[in-house]
Protein backbone atom coordinates (compact mmCIF):
# COMPACT_ATOMS: atom_id res chain seq x y z
CA UNK A 1 0.00 0.00 0.00
CA UNK A 2 1.46 3.61 -0.88
CA UNK A 3 0.31 6.53 0.73
CA UNK A 4 1.34 9.77 -1.12
CA UNK A 5 1.16 13.03 1.12
CA UNK A 6 2.12 16.28 -1.34
CA UNK A 7 5.71 14.89 -2.86
CA UNK A 8 6.38 12.11 0.01
CA UNK A 9 5.23 8.29 -0.29
CA UNK A 10 4.62 6.35 2.23
CA UNK A 11 4.81 2.53 1.63
CA UNK A 12 3.54 0.02 4.16
CA UNK A 13 1.81 -3.42 4.77
CA UNK A 14 -1.50 -4.39 6.76
CA UNK A 15 -3.52 -7.08 7.29
CA UNK A 16 -6.55 -7.72 4.70
CA UNK A 17 -9.71 -6.13 6.29
CA UNK A 18 -8.38 -3.60 8.32
CA UNK A 19 -9.22 0.09 8.19
CA UNK A 20 -7.61 2.56 5.99
CA UNK A 21 -7.31 5.53 8.40
CA UNK A 22 -6.60 3.44 11.27
CA UNK A 23 -3.76 1.95 9.68
CA UNK A 24 -2.11 5.07 8.39
CA UNK A 25 -2.38 6.66 11.45
CA UNK A 26 -1.26 3.56 13.26
CA UNK A 27 2.08 4.39 11.33
CA UNK A 28 2.57 8.61 11.69
CA UNK A 29 0.72 8.94 7.99
CA UNK A 30 -1.40 11.91 8.83
CA UNK A 31 -4.35 11.78 7.13
CA UNK A 32 -6.81 14.33 8.20
CA UNK A 33 -9.85 13.66 10.06
CA UNK A 34 -12.47 14.83 12.79
CA UNK A 35 -14.83 12.23 13.25
CA UNK A 36 -13.77 8.67 11.99
CA UNK A 37 -17.66 8.00 11.82
CA UNK A 38 -18.03 9.42 7.89
CA UNK A 39 -19.77 12.50 8.74
CA UNK A 40 -17.26 15.31 8.64
CA UNK A 41 -15.92 14.17 5.05
CA UNK A 42 -12.06 15.65 5.79
CA UNK A 43 -10.92 12.17 5.88
CA UNK A 44 -10.74 12.19 2.02
CA UNK A 45 -8.21 10.23 -0.16
CA UNK A 46 -8.40 10.04 -3.96
CA UNK A 47 -7.52 6.41 -5.51
CA UNK A 48 -4.70 6.31 -8.07
CA UNK A 49 -4.48 2.50 -8.51
CA UNK A 50 -6.12 -0.27 -6.95
CA UNK A 51 -9.44 0.73 -6.26
CA UNK A 52 -10.81 -2.79 -6.60
CA UNK A 53 -8.59 -3.83 -3.68
CA UNK A 54 -11.27 -1.29 -1.56
CA UNK A 55 -14.26 -2.70 0.66
CA UNK A 56 -16.99 -1.06 -1.71
CA UNK A 57 -18.71 2.48 -1.20
CA UNK A 58 -21.00 2.98 1.29
CA UNK A 59 -23.66 5.00 1.64
CA UNK A 60 -21.88 7.19 3.78
CA UNK A 61 -19.32 8.00 1.45
CA UNK A 62 -21.45 8.62 -1.45
CA UNK A 63 -23.56 11.25 0.71
CA UNK A 64 -20.73 12.79 1.84
CA UNK A 65 -18.55 13.17 -1.15
CA UNK A 66 -21.27 13.40 -4.11
CA UNK A 67 -21.53 11.91 -7.35
CA UNK A 68 -18.70 14.24 -8.90
CA UNK A 69 -15.46 13.20 -7.00
CA UNK A 70 -16.98 9.69 -6.41
CA UNK A 71 -16.19 9.48 -10.12
CA UNK A 72 -13.12 11.08 -9.80
CA UNK A 73 -11.57 8.61 -7.30
CA UNK A 74 -11.87 9.98 -3.75
CA UNK A 75 -12.73 7.70 -0.78
CA UNK A 76 -12.91 8.11 2.63
CA UNK A 77 -10.70 6.52 4.46
CA UNK A 78 -12.17 6.19 7.83
CA UNK A 79 -14.89 4.04 5.51
CA UNK A 80 -12.74 2.04 3.57
CA UNK A 81 -11.39 -1.40 4.31
CA UNK A 82 -7.86 -2.44 2.40
CA UNK A 83 -8.36 -6.21 0.59
CA UNK A 84 -4.83 -5.23 -1.83
CA UNK A 85 -2.29 -3.54 -2.90
CA UNK A 86 -3.63 0.67 -3.41
CA UNK A 87 -1.85 3.82 -4.56
CA UNK A 88 -3.86 6.60 -3.20
CA UNK A 89 -3.29 10.38 -2.08
CA UNK A 90 -4.35 12.88 0.02
CA UNK A 91 -5.26 16.08 -1.92
CA UNK A 92 -4.43 19.12 -1.35
CA UNK A 93 -7.73 21.06 -0.67
CA UNK A 94 -7.91 22.53 -3.94
CA UNK A 95 -8.52 19.16 -5.13
CA UNK A 96 -11.79 18.77 -3.56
Amino acid sequence: MEVKIGAKAYQFECEEGENLLFEAISRNIMIPFNCTSGRCGRCRVRVLEGAENLSELGDREVLRLGDEQVEKGFRLSCQTYIHGDVRLEVPQPRLY
